[in-house]
């Protein structure tokens, strides 16, 4: 059994309202996607590759995962 990939995406703001963290958080998906920040892994022979994207300000954290 092959474990799989992990990529996070932070990003960090102040004074953020939730609203502006979802939108972060998914940003940070995007980031993922379009840098194509899995092709490491892809070439390594992982197929399963879980993304978060993380978006916090302060004690306050969005996290969206793909």
């Amino acid at each position: 059994m092959q474990l799989p990939g992990i990529i996070i995406e932070l990003k960090a703001v102040k004074k953020a309202s939730p609203e502006e963290l979802k939108n972060l958080a998914k940003e940070a998906i995007l980031q993922i996607e379009e840098t194509h920040y899995d092709v490491p892994l892809l070439d390594a022979g992982i197929k399963n590759i879980i993304k978060y994207g993380v978006a916090f300000s302060g004690k306050n954290v969005e996290v969206v995962t793909v």
